[in-house]
């Protein structure tokens, strides 16, 4: 941390001879470490400037950004900046391979747009750490988006991608940021096996809200329930995955029991892969031997996923 705050006081070089250009409110813009190139837009009355940070002379082997590997840097600060008000300075994540970044307006009467920071690890289980600056009277509030966690904890890691043009999907007047569940990654078997249910999150009064357990965002689950019955209910092998994230999405979606008893006629029995938690603390990440359950089949071990992650509350 102590070297993060350090290059952040370091003047960024190059970018101030790039003419910025002009881009649509709610349309993101990608950033990526491996092109070496800053990048310059306006949206909104706001401009937004994103270069890399400096590399150190010896960058340390337990860096997270690829100064050690590749020579430059794959984490950037990103400048906001609007007329009247002193600019504001942000940091992406260090884990990152590339940047999505876009003015938004968190209501449709707010003169001034937010700016999103969507810092995206890429891959196919890829993470996803957002960043929205809100806008406040002094400048700009940061708030990192997170997703609750059964037990009433928040988490600010996610996977996919917010879509251009977000919308208020949960009636509050509040734009909603649609994301997906990372926790359903390889839990009931290969990455591409199991889709990731939808996370609906917010920011209201200047704080991250998760919107996805509220009644109001039932028509998000739905409409992903009905993107994911057809493979639940196929004969193709590995399906179980899509059957957990239906299931999922229909606890959300007050659909539940007719969710459930499709998927007790439709689910793969032989071959299964089984999520198993873990009832003892972990040690270096790793559940002990004699702490691992053993659900005996897909049903129960989807059941006690479901209450794991707070999806079901029993």
């Amino acid at each position: 941390m102590k070297l993060l705050v350090l290059f952040a006081a370091l003047p960024l070089l190059g970018a101030a001879s790039i003419p910025a250009q002009e881009a649509p409110v709610g349309h993101f813009r990608t950033w990526a470490s491996s092109d070496r190139k800053a990048l310059i837009f306006t949206s909104g009355g706001v401009t937004v400037q994103v270069e890399a940070l400096p590399c150190p002379a010896k960058p340390p082997h337990s860096d997270d950004s690829s100064c050690s590997w590749e020579g430059y840097n794959n984490q950037a600060a990103v400048t906001v900046s609007a007329l009247g008000l002193p600019s504001q300075r942000t940091l992406t994540d260090g884990a990152s391979s590339y940047v999505r970044i876009a003015a938004v307006r968190l209501r449709r009467d707010d003169v001034r747009p937010a700016v999103v920071i969507d810092s995206e690890s890429g891959g196919s289980g890829g993470g996803s750490w957002i960043t929205v600056l809100a806008p406040d009277a002094g400048g700009y509030r940061s708030v990192e988006l997170r997703r609750g966690e059964a037990g009433g904890g928040m988490d600010r890691n996610l996977q996919g991608q917010i879509g251009d043009n977000p919308i208020d999907r949960t009636g509050d007047g509040v734009v909603d940021f649609v994301v997906r569940d990372p926790r359903f990654d390889s839990a009931f078997g290969c990455n591409a096996c199991t889709p990731r249910p939808p996370v609906v999150l917010s920011v209201v009064n200047g704080r991250a809200v998760d919107l996805s357990a509220d009644s109001s965002a039932r028509g998000v689950f739905a409409a992903d329930m009905a993107r994911l019955r057809a493979g639940c209910v196929s004969s193709q092998r590995g399906r179980n995955g899509i059957c957990a994230a239906y299931v999922a999405d229909a606890a959300h979606a007050g659909r539940f029991d007719a969710a459930w008893a499709t998927m007790l006629r439709h689910y793969q029995r032989d071959g299964a892969t089984l999520w198993q938690g873990c009832v003892k603390p972990r040690l270096h990440g790793v559940c002990p031997s004699d702490g691992t359950t053993h659900h005996a089949d897909f049903p129960a071990s989807l059941r006690a996923f479901l209450v794991a992650t707070g999806y079901l509350t029993a």
